[in-house]
C-alpha cells in the first residue's frame, strides 16, 4: 500500500467518524425536552392542613416561581403570597412555596413557575400530573 492510499484511507475514516458525530449532535439537537412535573400536595395532620408546591424534573430547574392561596373559614379568610428564585436539582422531589392552614378551612391554590422564559401552570393537583 502506497503512503497516498494509506492517507485516502485514514481520510475516509475521519469523514466517518465526523459524519457520525454530526448525526449524533443533530439527534441531540433535535430530541424534545426533558418533561417537567410539577403542582400542590395538601396533607391534614394534627387539624391543620399542610399546602405545599413541588416540581421534579429530570433535569436540574432554576427559575422563579409564585405561590399563591386564599383561604376562609368560620375564623375570617386571608390571602397568603409567596415568591422568588428557586433551584430544583434533577430528579429530586424540591418544594416551592408552603402555607399551614385550618383543615376545615375552603381555599384555593395556584402556582406557577417561569424556567428559560416559559410559564408552566402548576396549580393542579401533583398526583394528577
Amino acid at each position: 500500500m502506497t503512503l497516498f492510499a494509506t492517507y485516502r484511507l485514514a481520510a475516509i475514516g475521519l469523514l466517518g467518524l465526523g459524519l457520525v458525530g454530526l448525526a449524533t449532535n443533530a439527534g441531540i439537537a433535535n430530541s424534545t425536552p426533558p418533561s417537567n412535573a410539577c403542582g400542590v400536595t395538601a396533607k391534614t395532620q394534627n387539624g391543620m392542613l399542610h399546602i405545599e408546591g413541588a416540581v421534579l424534573s429530570p433535569v436540574t430547574l432554576t427559575g422563579e416561581y409564585k405561590f399563591s392561596l386564599q383561604s376562609s373559614s368560620g375564623g375570617g379568610s386571608s390571602t397568603i403570597n409567596q415568591g422568588g428564585v428557586f433551584t430544583a436539582p434533577a430528579n429530586e422531589p424540591t418544594t416551592i412555596g408552603q402555607v399551614t392552614i385550618n383543615a376545615g378551612s375552603t381555599y384555593t391554590v395556584a402556582l406557577g413557575l417561569k424556567v428559560d422564559g416559559k410559564i408552566m401552570d402548576c396549580s393542579q393537583d401533583f398526583a394528577s400530573r
